[in-house]
Parts: structure tokens; C-alpha cells; sequence
């Protein structure tokens, strides 16, 4: 690819607006793919996190102890199928839990905590819940047990969906920057008609004059592309910094981080040689057309 240029690209008017744009779209299109790998992960650390498919309710009754309901609702579990892993909550946990939803100043010992089971389920086994449910009524029938899959399904496919919308705004944002470029350079040729002219009468190629709009288009996207980029990263940086000082833990590892970096930095290459090469199949196109 030549540095001489025989059009004058850098005095038309899509050299001014065009990398505007393009600096526009980069900011916008990397946020949103930034969000898109954040709700990656936090899908996985969500999936990682629900350890717990049920969960077991045994209330303080005055007249049985708790003690011996948790063992005869331990001992059914265990002869259950299905069901990998049950534990009871300690109860230094149950009243944790407690002052955090009434307030600390609330003497816990005035009430008398029920003791909580939670159940781990095996991936391939299907349990019937309507069999469990009626056998824990036997043993008690203030025994309550809850089916947590259904919420965490909720919360999935709602992350789900948000993943499939941020990719796809991701990729409309792409497609806008591609089609901004490729209407730039249908302008900018109608531009330079007669120079274009007189150079394909002295003998210059449609290649020839596609590298002088690729070059331009390079030169051009990839500092536009710089520029979004840093004001993307900026923004994320900000982000992070106040959701630090809001004491939010997002729980994310060291990956997705390194992930957004990469990002980042590969973001400007990767768009200034598609928009470059994007021109030179407009350009082409158009001469021999």
C-alpha cells in the first residue's frame, strides 16, 4: 500500500464527519460488549453460586424437639434418590441472617429460630418433589419445603436475555459504523469523479484507486477508533471506581478483566481493517459497475 495519494480525500466533507462517527460508534459498540462479558461471567459466578436447589423449613415446636425432627429429615435424605448433598444451616448463620433482616438491636434469643436444610440435587437425576414433600408431612406437618430451580431459572434466562440484547445492539452499532463508512466512500467517490476519470484515462486500475480510499479509510478509522476506545475504557474505569465506592461487589475474577482489556486494546485494529476493507470492496465495486 503506497503513501501517495493522487485524490484529495483529506479536503472533501466526509473526511470531516465521517470519523465522528466512527469514534461514536467504537465508544458505544465496545461499552455494549463490555456489558455483554460482564453478563457473561456474571451468569457463570450465578450458576457457580446456586449450590442449593432446595430447601427445607423444620419450625420450633413446643412440644417436639427441632433436634430430632433435623436428623429423622437428614436420615430421609438420605435414603432419597436424586439428592447429593443436604446439610443443616448453623444456627450462628440463622441468626446472622435474622439481624440483617430486623435490625441488630433485636435480641435474638427472644425467638425461637427454625432450623434450615439445604438440599443439593444430582445433575442427572430427576427427583419428585410430590413424593418428598408428602413423606417430610409424615414426619411432620409443619415441616415446609421450597423448590428454589424455578427462581434461579428466572434469573438465567433473564440474564440470558440480556447477554442475546447487548450482542445484538453490539452488532447493530458494527453495522451502522460499516454502513456509515461505505456511504462515506459512495460520496466521496461521486466527489472525485473527474479525478477518478482522468486517472483511469492515464491507465490507473480500480485496485490502484481502491488503495488510495483503503489507505485514507485506514489512517482515518484507526485513530477515530483509538479515540472511542479510550473514552470507552475512561468510562468503564469510572464505572468500576464508584461501584468500588459504593462497597458492590460484583464477584467477577481476574479474567473478565483481562477479557475487557483485550478488548480494548484489539477493538481499534480489529475495526480500522474492517472499515478499510469494507472501502476497498465499495470502491471496486462501484468502478467496475
Amino acid at each position: 500500500m503506497t503513501n501517495h495519494s493522487d485524490l484529495p480525500l483529506n479536503k472533501d466533507i466526509t473526511a470531516r464527519f465521517v470519523p465522528k462517527i466512527v469514534a461514536l460508534m467504537v465508544y458505544l459498540g465496545t461499552l455494549c460488549f463490555v456489558f455483554t462479558l460482564f453478563m457473561i461471567h456474571s451468569s457463570s459466578s450465578w450458576k457457580q453460586g446456586f449450590t442449593t436447589q432446595l430447601s427445607i423449613e423444620i419450625p420450633a415446636l413446643e412440644n417436639t424437639s427441632s433436634n430430632f425432627l433435623q436428623s429423622q429429615v437428614l436420615d430421609l435424605l438420605k435414603k432419597t434418590p436424586g439428592i447429593e448433598h443436604a446439610a443443616a444451616v448453623p444456627q450462628k448463620e440463622m441468626a446472622t441472617l435474622f439481624r440483617s433482616l430486623i435490625g441488630e438491636e433485636i435480641d435474638i434469643d427472644l425467638f425461637s429460630l427454625p432450623s434450615i436444610i439445604d438440599v443439593s440435587l444430582k445433575t442427572q437425576e430427576i427427583i419428585d418433589i410430590q413424593k418428598l414433600t408428602n413423606s417430610l408431612k409424615r414426619i411432620s406437618p409443619d415441616i415446609h419445603l421450597t423448590d428454589q430451580r424455578p427462581w434461579q431459572n428466572q434469573v438465567l434466562n433473564l440474564i440470558n436475555t440480556s447477554i442475546l440484547i447487548a450482542f445484538s445492539i453490539t452488532l447493530l452499532v458494527i453495522l451502522a459504523a460499516f454502513a456509515t463508512a461505505a456511504f462515506a466512500t459512495k460520496t466521496s467517490l461521486l466527489i472525485h469523479r473527474q479525478v477518478i476519470e482522468i486517472l483511469s484515462l492515464i491507465g490507473a486500475t480500480p485496485s490502484y484507486i481502491a488503495k488510495q480510499f483503503q489507505h485514507h479509510a485506514l489512517k482515518q478509522a484507526l485513530l477515530a477508533s483509538a479515540i472511542g476506545s479510550c473514552l470507552a475504557f475512561l468510562t468503564f474505569f469510572v464505572i468500576i471506581t464508584l461501584l468500588e465506592q459504593a462497597d458492590f461487589s460484583c464477584s467477577l475474577n481476574s479474567s473478565f478483566f483481562s477479557q475487557t482489556l483485550c478488548v480494548f486494546v484489539l477493538i481499534p485494529f480489529v475495526t480500522a481493517f474492517a472499515i478499510m476493507f469494507a472501502v476497498r470492496y465499495v470502491v471496486i465495486k462501484e468502478l467496475n459497475s
